[in-house]
């Protein structure tokens, strides 16, 4: 009874591990994007380049990608099967007991495990931006905000699409994103040549910015929960809500 039930949990093993590496290879022709990944590296880890990541994609700025959104390859990423089955195989040897409910509870196990491997999460938590220099911006927010007993603001991915899409329109204008005026003291604010670093306290001292102190109280504004900013060239623009 012992060498039938491990034969039945090593043939599950086999064939899920089959499956997840199988799903692993058929999966890397499009990829979903994690915090802090670079085109640089994903054209790495996928036998193919980040010119022809760029071309593939229509991608406008290779500096920039967006956590949570998925980008298509011509590589194969590198999946090991066989010393993936092998370390499957020594776990399902190492689990069969004599008691024939461990051993279904290990069989149990193995198709969990492959269900999983099949199952992706998207993390919306930062935003990918010359590395993390767009979550930069949301602490230096966040730090002025508590300096004055407000509550901070969360990232917010869907805000973060509007602001590239505004950041783009700006820099197609050659200056400010088309009606921005009609935003002043709304959700929307917007630096012109200032670095991820130091644009907050720019907004927050309204240094060189029109419309004062617009830029101040946006920041300050205790009725904003979410916010999302994007950098296009030297525009950087912030939505908020």
């Amino acid at each position: 009874m012992k060498n039938n039930v491990t034969k039945t949990i090593l043939a599950a093993l086999a064939s899920a591990t089959a499956f997840a590496a199988a799903g692993a290879q058929a999966s890397a022709n499009e990829l979903t994007i994690q915090d802090g990944d670079t085109l640089s590296q994903i054209a790495e880890d996928n036998n193919t380049t980040v010119e022809e990541l760029v071309a593939k994609n229509n991608i406008a700025n290779a500096d920039l990608i967006i956590a949570g959104s998925t980008i298509s390859t011509d590589g194969v990423a590198n999946v090991d099967a066989s010393a993936t089955a092998t370390a499957s195989t020594d776990e399902g040897v190492q689990a069969t007991s004599s008691d024939d409910d461990t051993n279904q509870a290990a069989v149990t196990n193995v198709n969990t495990q492959a269900e999983a491997a099949t199952t992706s999460s998207v993390d919306y938590s930062s935003y990918a931006a010359g590395a993390g220099s767009m979550q930069t911006v949301v602490n230096a927010m966040n730090a002025k905000r508590a300096a004055a007993g407000l509550a901070p603001v969360s990232y917010d991915a869907s805000l973060a699409s509007t602001a590239y899409s505004r950041a783009q329109n700006a820099v197609a204008n050659g200056g400010l994103p088309s009606g921005h005026f009609q935003q002043v003291a709304g959700p929307e604010v917007v630096a012109i040549g200032w670095a991820p670093s130091a644009v907050v306290d720019a907004w927050y001292n309204e240094t060189g910015m029109v419309a004062a102190p617009a830029h101040h109280n946006w920041l300050m504004n205790a009725s904003f929960t979410r916010v999302g900013f994007a950098m296009v060239g030297d525009t950087i623009v912030g939505i908020a809500g």
